[in-house]
C-alpha cells in the first residue's frame, strides 16, 4: 500500500519535500532498495515521479552515510561530461541528479525507511531500463551489439584516468537524445569509492570481456598476453574461469581477489599500459 513520508533537505531546513510512495520496493540491488513515489510538495513539483533509495544493510542515521554515493555520482558525472565533449557522440551520457534528504514524518512507523533516517532522492527515469555493464566485468549483449558507446565509455574512463579509475555499473534508459543513467559505480586502485569499488579485479574482468568497437578502437588496452610469463598458468586459468562466470551473470554474487603476491604485479602492468610505458 501507500503511505506518506515527508523528506527534508539536509542542507536547507526550509526546503521541505513531501513524497508519497509505495511501501514495497520496486527494485533492489546488492546494497540499496528503491521505492517509486510521487512528489506532493513543493507545489511547483507536484505530481512528478521520483525514486527514494535506502541502504539495505544498515540504518542511515547520519547524512555522511551517503557521502560515498554522492562522491561516485559527482565523479561519474564529470567523466561523462568530458567523454561527451571529446567524442561528440549523438546520444550524450548523463547521470540523474541525486540529493540527500532526511525523513521527518512517516505515517507508518513500522515501514521502511524509518523516521529520522537519511535517504537519497532522484527523479524517476521513464522508459525501458537496461543494465549494460556491472562492476565486475559483465557486458550485456545489448551493449555489445546496439549500444557500443557504453563499454567504450568504461574503456575510455580507464585510459583518461591513466589506469587509476574506471566507471562501472552502467544502467538506465536509452532515451531519444541521451543515455540517462543511475546508480553508477567507480573502481579505483586506491579503494576510494566504498563497497561497490571492486578495484583492479573489476578492471581486469572488464578487459577480459571487452572487445573494442568504433568508439574506443585504438585506445590502450591490457590483454592476457601482457601477463604470459609474469603470472603462473594457474592464475591465468583462474582468470579465464572467472570470465566465464562473469558472462553468465548480471549481478555481483561472488568475489575474486588476486593473491597478495600477484595483485601488485597486475596493478603495475595495468598502470604502465594505461600511461603508455
Amino acid at each position: 500500500g501507500y503511505y506518506s513520508t515527508t523528506l527534508r533537505r539536509r542542507e536547507n531546513i526550509y526546503n521541505i519535500m513531501s513524497v508519497q510512495f509505495n511501501s514495497i520496493c520496486f527494485a533492489e540491488g546488492r546494497f540499496r532498495r528503491a521505492y517509486k513515489g510521487t512528489r506532493t510538495l513543493p507545489l511547483y513539483r507536484y505530481g512528478e515521479q521520483c525514486v527514494v533509495k535506502e541502504l539495505k544493510e544498515n540504518y542511515t542515521w547520519s547524512p555522511t552515510d551517503w557521502d560515498t554515493t554522492i562522491k561516485i555520482y559527482d565523479r561519474a558525472r564529470l567523466l561523462a561530461e568530458n567523454f561527451n565533449t571529446m567524442f561528440n557522440v549523438g546520444n550524450h551520457i548523463i547521470f540523474t541528479d541525486v540529493e540527500i534528504y532526511k525523513v521527518t514524518h512517516n505515517s507508518n512507523p513500522f515501514s521502511s525507511p524509518k523516521l529520522n533516517e537519511y535517504v537519497v532522492v532522484e527523479d524517476y527515469i521513464s522508459g525501458l531500463f537496461q543494465k549494460w555493464c556491472n562492476n565486475y566485468g559483465y557486458i550485456s549483449d545489448q551493449a555489445k551489439m546496439c549500444d557500443p558507446v557504453m563499454p567504450a565509455f568504461v574503456h575510455w574512463s580507464w585510459v583518461y584516468t591513466q589506469g587509476q579509475e574506471m566507471i562501472a555499473d552502467l544502467q538506465g534508459v536509452h532515451q531519444l537524445f541521451n543515455y540517462h543513467l543511475t546508480d553508477p559505480a567507480m573502481l579505483s586502485l586506491s579503494s576510494n569509492y566504498g563497497s561497490t569499488d571492486t578495484g583492479i579485479e573489476g578492471m581486469a574482468m572488464f578487459f577480459l570481456n571487452h572487445e573494442c568497437n568504433s568508439y574506443c578502437m585504438g585506445l590502450k588496452k591490457p590483454t592476457l598476453s601482457d601477463f604470459v610469463g609474469k603470472l603462473s598458468p594457474g592464475i591465468l586459468t583462474e582468470c579465464k574461469l572467472m570470465q566465464q562466470r562473469v558472462n553468465t551473470s548480471t549481478t555481483f554474487n561472488w568475489e575474486m581477489k588476486f593473491p597478495q603476491h600477484v595483485k601488485p604485479l597486475v596493478t603495475q602492468v595495468f598502470t604502465r599500459i594505461a600511461q603508455g610505458y
